[in-house]
Formats: structure tokens, C-alpha cells, sequence
């Protein structure tokens, strides 16, 4: 998933990352001929590049990124109750990661592209949801569920 740059760092062996609105890190190297990022090397080509986009692996991977934090969680759904909108198509706003959090039953929660997968899940299990993925959820055999938000950290990670 292609996310936007927020900010740089050193990590502790020295080496530059890019930090990302997901709350993913990214390395960011100059090594020619394999890596071309000569804007890398300046803090005038770093600071030129916030706000552009970099591939997160992680997100597409749905690694939840270290530091988030829980501020809100729904009510328990089953299929009397889940809302309508959760049964299509939807998204979590930028910096908002959810996880999806299944207390009885099976459900799928499945992932629109870039990320194009499914999560099946059974009780006692969760599956991360990346900021701004789509995707929507699929409930079966006496599925009981919650979702729980969590925000990025402000400096971005």
C-alpha cells in the first residue's frame, strides 16, 4: 500500500528511515546501482520528499505497527446486529488501524486491492486493519465480533 511520509529518523545502528502515516518505518538507503535515492542523503532531500509516498510491505502484509494505541471499540455484533455498511466496501480513516476481534463463531474479513486477501477467522482470533484499506466482512456459523481503533502515534512511529 502506497503511504505518505511524515518525517525521518536514525535507527539505532545509524541507518535513515522514513516514518510513515500508517506508523510503519521504512529504510531509506542510497545504495546505486540497487537503490536510487540520492534525495536520501540531504536533510533538504529529505525534507523535499514529505508527504510523498513510499510501498509499505508491512501494511500489505497487515502488520500492525509497533506503538498504536486502543481509543474506541464497537459494540459486540452478531448477524442480527451488524451494521449494513460493515457488509460492504468500507475504510478506516488516515493514522486509524482496527482490529478485528471475533468472539464466537467464524467470520471472513476480506480485503480489497492492493492488499487483496481474506482473513478467515475463528473464535479467539483477530486480523489488523489498515488505515484506509478497504474492506468489508462476511459473518457465518453464530459469529460474534468486535472491532477495537487504534491511533498511530503523532510523530508517525
Amino acid at each position: 500500500m502506497q503511504r505518505r511520509i511524515t518525517g525521518f529518523g536514525l535507527d539505532d545502528k545509524g541507518e535513515r528511515f522514513a516514518r510513515l502515516d500508517c506508523g510503519h518505518r521504512q529504510h531509506v538507503r542510497h545504495r546505486p546501482p540497487f537503490v536510487e535515492r540520492p534525495w536520501a542523503e540531504s536533510e533538504a532531500g529529505r525534507a523535499s520528499m514529505l508527504g510523498e509516498t513510499l510501498d509499505c510491505l508491512r501494511c500489505d502484509r497487515l502488520e500492525m505497527p509497533d506503538g498504536v494505541t486502543p481509543y474506541r471499540e464497537t459494540p459486540v455484533f452478531d448477524q442480527a446486529t451488524v451494521p449494513a455498511g460493515l457488509l460492504k466496501d468500507h475504510e478506516t480513516k488516515p493514522g486509524t488501524w482496527g482490529r478485528l476481534e471475533v468472539l464466537a463463531g467464524r467470520m471472513r474479513c476480506v480485503f480489497a486491492d492492493p492488499v487483496g486477501r481474506a482473513a478467515d477467522l475463528g473464535a479467539g482470533e483477530n486480523s489488523p486493519i489498515p488505515p484506509e484499506a478497504s474492506h468489508h466482512v462476511e459473518l457465518h456459523d453464530g459469529a460474534r465480533f468486535r472491532v477495537v481503533f487504534l491511533r498511530v502515534a503523532a510523530d508517525g512511529g
